[in-house]
């Protein structure tokens, strides 16, 4: 088992040797055991397949994985993901939603016992053409509008059928996904629903759809699995309602300190492309982060971090190793708690004063401190 909290500092390597940066991340995997459990209590006549793709969202697949072991299934987005899973000795069910591409990673889902989305006739097929050693789950992908991966409505029966009639097929089970489940009033996601319902209605066979906004919005879409992925790491998916709202608790913890503070007089400006002038004299701090940590580049000036009780803004551009930010009315000292996000500010919040989402964040925070 992984301990409840796992801090890892950021290493990089110069010809001069090691240097260690400034910056702490840190993954609260009882927050994570946490959000679980509302999964549960959205959902409570639904399996759980837990969604740990993109090293689980830049939170460390492995550990991960080892904590929502309690999950009833997970889903990984590659190949790769999936055998690292097993050779760490994870035995839980696992599906590929890419599925597989060629003979060589069918005989091994095979091997490894995966399940495989089946979305384009290429992977018929192989199938067709193969002898397994032990067969394997189908998930059968069925594009009801967000034109991603996924079968057209009026092939389901077709495909299906050679699923079920396959001897390297143990199982055969539905799935689809939606492409605004966070836009609660958007008519998509009903033409999206009643289109699913409509081709498995008649089929006796298990179904997936929802995705965490889903999970909490749509209930009519839970159905056998729900596959909740943004909402196990704290955040929401919804723009006007926040993760605490949603009983969701942050794991993600993201902090530096404060590397110096100086005054700067009015009329001068800061940072690079002097985009931000002062407007009177203004106290500002140099914060040890910036995009070469994982930090967003694309920053706005009304983008925050939180430093002894208060939220402080940026001061222009945002540089690879440091950030600027506002201290005028704020008690601070060099070396003081930076948090760029985390239990006192929600990633959501930085992700949209930086024009982005918070699963970009997250992922390429967590890459960079290589968790």
């Amino acid at each position: 088992m992984v301990d409840s909290k796992m801090s890892v500092d950021k290493l990089t390597s110069t010809a001069a040797g090691k240097n260690y940066r400034r910056i702490r991340i840190s993954i609260n995997h009882e927050a994570l055991s946490h959000n679980l459990s509302k999964v549960r209590e959205y959902a409570p006549k639904s399996q759980v397949m837990a969604v740990i793709k993109a090293n689980a969202y830049g939170h460390g697949m492995l550990p991960v994985a080892n904590t929502l072991d309690t999950a009833d299934l997970f889903a990984v987005a590659i190949p790769a993901e999936a055998y690292a899973l097993r050779e760490n000795g994870c035995t839980k069910p696992v599906l590929v939603l890419h599925g597989f591409r060629n003979a060589e990673e069918l005989q091994r889902f095979s091997e490894l016992d995966l399940a495989a989305v089946v979305h384009q006739p290429l992977q018929l097929n192989l199938l067709a053409q193969s002898h397994l050693k032990k067969p394997i789950n189908a998930w059968l992908k069925v594009d009801t509008g967000m034109h991603r991966l996924g079968i057209t409505v009026a092939e389901v029966d077709e495909y299906f059928g050679q699923l079920r009639n396959s001897s390297n097929i143990a199982g055969v089970f539905v799935m689809s996904h939606f492409a605004n489940s966070d836009e609660v009033d958007n008519e998509l996601n009903n033409k999206q629903l009643s289109g699913f319902v409509n081709v498995t209605n008649d089929i006796d066979v298990s179904c997936s759809m929802a995705n965490s906004a889903a999970i909490m919005c749509l209930p009519k879409s839970h159905f056998e699995v729900v596959r909740p992925g943004i909402m196990l790491y704290g955040s929401s998916p919804f723009l006007d309602v926040s993760a605490s709202e949603l009983g969701l608790q942050p794991v993600m913890q993201f902090e530096s300190s404060l590397l110096d503070i100086k005054t700067i007089k009015a009329g001068e400006s800061i940072g690079y492309g002097s985009t931000y002038q002062c407007q009177s004299d203004t106290r500002i701090g140099i914060v040890s982060a910036g995009y070469g940590d994982g930090y967003p580049r694309h920053a706005s000036n009304k983008t925050q971090v939180w430093i002894n009780g208060r939220t402080c803004s940026l001061l222009g551009r945002v540089s690879m190793d440091s950030l600027c930010i506002d201290l005028t009315d704020v008690e601070a000292a060099t070396g003081d708690r930076v948090v760029l996000w985390g239990r006192e500010l929600s990633v959501d919040e930085v992700a949209r004063k930086s024009g982005t989402i918070a699963y970009e964040l997250l992922c390429h925070a967590g890459s960079i401190a290589g968790l």
